[in-house]
């Protein structure tokens, strides 16, 4: 490769193109292929063949097969490819006489070489013989343009009165770019005309394809890659070389999305992706190959090197779940299961990576043999349907299959509720028991029926003594005698279809229930060294009343601030009004207790518990 050759490749911008398409175009320039040299000496080693095509802008990328021809780089219809030059002015008769009087040559088409820049066709004609055919070409850009005078014009076509002539290469040419032409021509008479400006020619080096290739046709769920093959070369107009585009950076575009790849030392590239597509029912998407070559002038020239319109096949899917229903015990998380599947060529066939929502918050991916599981992580608290579907996230739904979908019917088996919630045996052996039934729905079951359970021990041996339904909105209020007062009692719910059983707290009796209201030690806060007194009445449980319990001792306990032991600082005889009082040397900050401990049928009581702040 030349010198000059090498400059203005290592001039050629980095592409560096943002998701969407290629970066800014400068002006789009029509090509012009160079032609073949007849010379076998001249003769390019890749020798392209084919007319010019004008290349597109980057932001609208050729839809149609580029040719495997060199490109040129003169995209301005006022200065059309040298190819194609402008009709030659007519020469001023006054300026050029002929020296024989009878008639001087005539110049047609003047440009470069059809196929191969690197020469200088001339189609003149005269009454004579063309003996000599010459060109200027001055250069168009710099600061001090310089000309050059082309000489040894052979005849290529035609006759040597009335044809076509070729210069030999213009390897004197000082740098690639656009020049203007001026051409001379002399007959055998002796005659002669010259024309200055009668075109210009643009002398850059062409890229040159070859093996170009863009597979599948078709993407599917089964052909997800697209693979680019090819090998580029530029041909150099000065020398006639053509040497491999090593290490330029190509930019690929699928469906406006834009990848990058590179050409290796000769000039090949295999590239091979995964496009990603749009979901919204793509039936076909662009492809294309490109790159950007530096010009003289600083400019680039955007160049395709091969395009394709690849369809796109979307396959029908469906979701068969292992249970279209489920039945679950509330506080049991609920689970669908089963396999996605895609239908190709008759059959359907598991759908490996695909992602499975149910509802928001459950989520899967299909394994290689179709197969997923979802567990929804929240408890549900009634029944409902949950709707099993292939993901339309935009960003994780697969392209290459229809959405698809399935119902799970889910009935939850609600728990039951009971509380036990007050409860005592009086004198008279009668438990009175309080409490409500719900349910995890919030509702009341419908069989509010609630059996009344006895054990010794709380542990086993539970028997049931009797039932009794619950008001409508599930609350109980009601007495009940029981043969034996003394062990654990508890509530029993039998539940339904749709109802779990259910068991409520269970209580433990064996004495009247006695307690101590009003304590109250003080005073508060007290200073250390005085009399804390300690107040408060015993009473008992008569029916559904409490009544005074005289004559009873009661315990006053201590504990100091920051333990966990109670110490026991005396104790108090009740009156006859069961009120007691007691005091004590206040000496640290902790609380205060009142504990009547029981004896025959009486339930132990324990006081409110009063903590004094010693100072």
């Amino acid at each position: 490769m030349s010198a000059a050759l090498g400059a203005a490749l290592l001039a050629a911008p980095t592409l560096a193109y943002a998701d969407g398409g290629p970066g800014q175009d400068p002006a789009a320039t029509a090509t012009t292929n160079p032609t073949t040299d007849p010379t076998p000496s001249d003769t390019p080693t890749s020798a392209p063949s084919g007319t010019p095509s004008d290349t597109t802008l980057p932001s609208d990328p050729p839809t149609g097969e580029p040719s495997d021809t060199p490109a040129s780089a003169d995209p301005t219809p006022s200065d059309p490819p040298s190819g194609d030059p402008s009709p030659d002015p007519t020469p001023d008769p006054s300026s050029h006489a002929p020296a024989d009087g009878t008639g001087a040559p005539v110049f047609g088409s003047v440009g470069s070489d059809p196929s191969d820049a690197g020469f200088l066709t001339v189609a003149v004609s005269s009454d004579s013989a063309i003996t000599e055919v010459t060109a200027d070409l001055t250069e168009l850009h710099g600061a001090a343009p310089a000309t050059v005078s082309v000489s040894g014009f052979t005849l290529v076509s035609g006759t040597p009165q009335d044809g076509v002539w070729r210069s030999p290469r213009m390897s004197q040419l000082p740098s690639y770019g656009k020049y203007a032409v001026a051409v001379s021509a002399r007959d055998s008479d002796g005659d002669s005309t010259s024309a200055a400006d009668v075109t210009t020619v643009d002398v850059e080096p062409q890229p040159v394809f070859a093996d170009r290739a863009i597979s599948p046709d078709v993407l599917d769920v089964e052909h997800r890659h697209i693979t680019f093959n090819g090998r580029i070369s530029l041909f150099d107009p000065l020398t006639g070389d053509t040497s491999p585009l090593a290490g330029k950076a190509l930019s690929v575009v699928v469906d406006h999305y834009s990848y990058s790849a590179a050409t290796a030392a000769d000039g090949s590239y295999a590239i091979d992706l995964a496009p990603r597509l749009d979901v919204e029912d793509e039936t076909s998407v662009p492809v294309s190959v490109s790159f950007w070559i530096a010009n003289p002038d600083g400019t680039s020239t955007y160049v395709p090197v091969d395009s394709k319109t690849v369809q796109v096949v979307v396959s029908p899917s469906r979701i068969r779940l292992d249970h279209s229903s489920v039945r679950v015990n509330y506080g049991t998380k609920v689970s669908a299961s089963g396999v996605v599947e895609y239908l190709y060529d008759g059959t359907w066939r598991p759908a490996k990576g695909v992602a499975i929502d149910m509802g928001y918050y459950a989520k899967a991916t299909s394994g290689a043999d179709g197969r997923f599981k979802l567990t929804y992580p929240y408890l549900l608290s009634d029944d409902g349907t949950f709707t099993v579907e292939t993901s339309q996230d935009s960003y994780l739904a697969d392209p290459y299959l229809t959405a698809s979908q399935a119902q799970l019917k889910v009935d939850i088996v609600n728990r039951t509720n009971i509380c036990f919630c007050t409860s005592w045996i009086d004198e008279y052996s009668d438990l009175h028991i309080q409490g409500s039934m719900t349910a995890s729905n919030g509702k009341v079951p419908p069989n509010r029926k609630l059996y009344l359970q006895q054990s010794a021990d709380g542990k086993t041996g539970w028997k049931s003594l009797g039932w009794f339904t619950t008001k409508s909105d599930g609350t109980f209020n009601l007495d009940g005698y029981v043969a034996v007062p003394k062990g654990y009692w508890r509530l029993y719910s039998a539940g339904s279809s749709d109802y779990q059983p259910g068991y409520s707290n269970s209580v433990h009796f064996n004495r009247t229930a006695t307690r101590i209201a009003g304590f109250n030690a003080g005073p508060e806060p007290v200073r250390k060294g005085h009399t804390v007194t300690t107040t408060g009445t015993l009473q008992r449980l008569s029916g559904t009343k409490w009544v005074a319990f005289g004559k009873q001792r009661v315990y006053i306990l201590f504990q100091a601030k920051g333990k966990k032991s109670w110490t026991q600082l005396g104790s108090v005889k009740a009156d006859s009004h069961g009120h007691f009082t007691a005091r004590f040397t206040a000496k640290q900050d902790g609380t205060w207790v009142g504990v009547y401990l029981a004896s025959g049928s009486y339930v132990d009581a324990e006081s409110y518990h009063d903590y004094v702040d010693v100072r």
